[in-house]
Order: structure tokens, then C-alpha cells, then sequence
């Protein structure tokens, strides 16, 4: 597998690094974890404008027409600068359903969201469950209402659309301000916006036919895992070069910290742990087909981080134990990843049982 970008792909990683290094900051994020909204409108429009929340839809509703792995890219340069954006659930994981499953009329929603007039995000994840991939339980009564609980709905009171996965598994999608429908902002220690969507009687209308979103759900949360690893690559990438900045600065006994073994090759660790992850990252993102590739890139990425970000504590010692530290940001949000799409667990069984085993 050639991991060399193409013109275009590097001319897209560019632009955004760019644009995220004048829009975007450590301090933004500090900001963002006790704002009621936990990201910034003006940040969403500026990246439609670079046609970000479009590039994978076709022309018709304005988009791009590029491929995941561009999508990847452009995760990657959003996790290094720590960017909280709707634009996980809106484009990788809504747009592609509402495309899949949508009728004629709903798939007009595409328009609005390549534009950055739409936010959207998706309700899976139930009270009860010990896993991501378990199979969704919430159903309609008999007239169409749905009443019960969902957690983890990032971005849930500044959703414009709101899609709930209900038994079938089929989708249901909820226009923002319907009746029936609260929100509680979670603690989490990712300090991500993420919330609890208790449903009393809400109603919205079916996305696709019953039971018709089985194989594009589970599409979208593999869609979602990968994407998560990308943006965890990248924010691991930045902690490598604070961690060998570090090494080269922090003097003892007389000499860099970095000229000691010990440290020296805690770095070298860290860097080929990143290396193989993003390997894996942009296999499970050109084959997204084979469970394989996912939960591989899954399996071994959570483990990979751990990995990384102990390293990058012991080379920083006791400041980057602190919570004024940046490292202390990149990290929280690693461990927060960990379990979001699945228990590494859960990860390797699915590898197992791809073996044959």
C-alpha cells in the first residue's frame, strides 16, 4: 500500500492545516469544554466555505465528489489542533446515511449540510449496553411516537437533525425543536459536548423503510471509528513533537533529557506506534468494506494510544501530569476514544471471527 498522498490530497492537508492554524487554538479547546454549545458556528461556516462538509457527496446537492480517505485527511488536521467540530457526526456519519436510506425529499437535506446550514448527528447508544455495537432496542408505539432514553449524542441541542436508530434497526429522523425531545449535557472526561436525548412521545419521520438501515448503520459506525482514529492520529502526532520538543529542552545532569536512552527511545516507541497506526487507519479507510481492516485498525489502535500518551507522560514527568499542561488535553481525549466505537475487546473478536476462529 503506497501511503504517498496525490497533488490534490496534499493540497488539501495544507489548506487545512492553514486555515486550523489561524482559526483554531489549545486555548480554543480550554474554551470549548465549558461552553454551553462546545463549538463555534463561525469555525462551521468558514470550513463549508473550504466545501469540507461536502467533499464526499456528489455535485448535485454541492459537493465534492472525493472519497473517504480525503475525509480522513482533513481529520487528521483537526485532531492536532484538538478542533471540537459537529463535523463527525454531520458528515461522516449523517450525509452517508441520509444519501443510503433517504427518500427524494430527505436527501435534499444533503444541499443544506454541504452548505454548513445543517448540523446533524446521530442517537445510537442506549442505557444498558456494555458495548458501542450492540443492536438498538428503542421502538416506536403504535402511532409512530418514541419514548426512551439515548446517550453520547454529541452535538444533540444544536442539531438541526437529529437521527435516531430504533429496533429493526431502522432510522428516525427528528427536526430540531419537535416536541418530546430533552437534552442533558454529559460529564465525560473527554470533555467532548455529548448528551443524554431522552425521548417522551416524540415523533419524526422514518428514514427509508422499516428495517431498511441495518447494513448502512453499521457502515456509518465503522465510518465513525475510523474517523475517530484519524483525528486521535493526528492529536497523538502533535503529542509526539510537544514530547520530543520537550526532550531536547528539558536539561539534566548537565545534558538534553533527549540524549539519555531511556527517553530517547520512549520516542522512537511512540513514533512507530503512530506510524503502524496510521497505516491502519488508511487501510480500514480505502477497504471500510471489510470488518477486518476496522476492527484491526480498531483493536490495535486503542492499545497503540495508551501506549503513546504513556510515553509522553513519563519523558514529560510530573508537568505533564498536570491539568494546566496541554498534554494533559491530547490525553483525556485519547482515553475518551477508547471505548467510543466499541471495546478493544469487542475489536478483537471481530477480528478473530474474520480468522476463522
Amino acid at each position: 500500500m503506497d501511503l504517498t498522498l496525490t497533488a490534490e490530497q496534499t493540497m488539501l492537508v495544507d489548506a487545512a492545516r492553514r486555515f486550523l492554524a489561524r482559526a483554531w487554538s489549545l486555548a480554543d479547546t480550554r474554551a470549548a469544554e465549558h461552553d454551553p454549545r462546545g463549538f463555534r458556528p463561525d469555525a462551521w461556516r468558514e470550513k463549508a466555505g473550504l466545501g469540507w462538509q461536502g467533499m464526499e457527496l456528489p455535485a448535485a446537492p454541492g459537493g465534492g465528489g472525493l472519497g473517504f480517505v480525503e475525509t480522513i485527511l482533513v481529520l487528521e488536521e483537526m485532531g492536532r489542533v484538538l478542533l471540537p467540530s459537529p463535523f463527525l457526526p454531520t458528515v461522516v456519519l449523517c450525509a452517508p446515511l441520509i444519501q443510503a436510506v433517504g427518500s427524494e425529499a430527505q436527501r435534499r437535506w444533503l444541499a443544506r449540510i454541504a452548505a454548513g446550514e445543517m448540523v446533524a448527528t446521530l442517537a445510537v447508544a442506549e442505557p444498558g449496553w456494555r458495548d458501542s455495537w450492540e443492536t438498538p432496542t428503542l421502538a416506536a408505539d403504535g402511532r409512530g411516537r418514541l419514548t426512551g432514553r439515548k446517550l453520547f449524542v454529541p452535538f444533540a441541542p444544536d442539531a438541526d437533525l437529529l437521527l435516531v436508530a430504533t429496533a429493526g434497526p431502522s432510522l428516525v429522523a427528528l427536526a430540531r425543536g419537535v416536541a418530546g425531545v430533552a437534552v442533558t449535557r454529559l460529564a465525560t472526561l473527554g470533555g467532548d459536548p455529548v448528551y443524554e436525548v431522552v425521548l417522551d412521545g416524540a415523533r419524526g419521520e422514518p428514514l427509508g423503510g422499516p428495517g431498511t438501515a441495518g447494513p448502512a448503520l453499521a457502515r456509518a459506525l465503522d465510518r465513525g471509528a475510523v474517523a475517530t482514529l484519524a483525528y486521535m492520529a493526528g492529536a497523538a502526532e502533535r503529542a509526539l513533537a510537544m514530547t520530543v520538543d520537550h526532550a531536547g529542552t528539558r536539561h539534566q545532569f548537565g545534558r538534553p533529557i533527549g540524549s539519555f536512552q531511556a527517553v530517547a527511545h520512549r520516542c522512537v516507541d511512540m513514533r512507530t506506534d503512530l506510524d503502524a497506526l496510521r497505516h491502519l487507519v488508511y487501510q480500514a479507510a480505502w477497504g471500510l468494506e471489510a470488518s477486518l481492516a476496522v476492527s484491526a485498525a480498531l483493536a490495535y489502535g486503542s492499545e497503540a494510544l495508551r501506549r503513546i500518551f504513556m510515553h509522553a507522560h513519563q519523558v514529560h514527568g510530573a508537568i505533564g501530569f498536570s491539568t494546566e499542561h496541554d498534554l494533559h488535553l491530547f490525553t483525556r481525549r485519547a482515553k475518551a476514544a477508547e471505548l467510543q466505537w466499541g471495546s478493544p475487546a469487542r475489536h478483537h473478536e471481530r477480528v478473530a471471527q474474520a480468522m476463522g476462529l
